[in-house]
């Protein structure tokens, strides 16, 4: 079984108590840390905090700065992934765009992308526990710009797996960094101060004028002697 077909587990009962307690452990792990810094507390007393054994603790985290970043490393929504995948196979033998990708690609990123989001609990509040976290403890920005890159490389994993193309296919690669991009900028200014938009409409904004400046840039080329 393929890594994203384990990440289209059926849901239930089971997978939401897990996101429960990963979300339990997140949130209780990024207030002692901001309160106390990373080594102000031990992981059995955040286990004590959360209600939780040892041995829970690492089925979820692997340290408590996986724990801190949290939702970062969180899965794709099963019945979200499973519609994207499925995506790619309804056009194939159909005429697709530029690298050989499916037209709907970039439409299908954009709603996997919103759908992790809710599933994130992608909150104001939450991600101000975590500033408040890497503003005691400045390194765990390395870990999130690491979670970061992983995500990418995932998304180019699962484009590729639409797409039904190999896995270090460069147009999947380009194609998630592109989107990536997206994602990342749409995230500086939803959280930023005086914003007041919705993440779904700001990522929506940033990817139509990323269509707009590629087609009017293919546009004006074609237009050269």
């Amino acid at each position: 079984m393929t890594e994203s077909a384990n990440f289209c587990a059926a849901p239930g009962l089971r997978a939401r108590a897990r996101e429960a307690t990963r979300s339990a452990i997140t949130a209780a792990a990024r207030l002692v840390t901001a309160q106390k810094g990373l080594n102000g507390f031990t992981i059995e007393q955040l286990c004590e905090e959360v209600g939780i054994s040892r041995r829970t603790f690492f089925n979820y985290f692997p340290s408590k700065e996986d724990a801190i970043v949290g939702h970062l490393l969180d899965e794709f929504p099963s019945g979200d992934m499973a519609a994207f995948l499925a995506g790619g196979a309804q056009e194939c033998g159909a005429e697709r765009g530029p690298q050989g990708l499916s037209t709907s690609l970039l439409h299908d990123l954009f709603e996997l992308t919103c759908a992790m989001a809710v599933q994130m609990n992608f909150s104001r509040e939450h991600i101000q526990d975590l500033i408040a976290a890497m503003k005691v403890e400045p390194q765990l920005m390395l870990k999130v710009l690491g979670s970061a890159e992983t995500r990418e490389h995932e998304f180019a994993a699962i484009i590729a797996e639409r797409e039904q193309l190999p896995p270090d296919d460069p147009g999947a690669i380009m194609a998630a960094g592109i989107f990536g991009a997206l994602s990342r900028r749409s995230s500086q200014t939803f959280f930023s101060d005086h914003n007041t938009r919705s993440y779904r409409e700001i990522l929506g904004g940033n990817v139509l004028a990323a269509q707009q400046f590629f087609v009017s840039s293919h546009l004006s080329h074609e237009g050269n002697p």
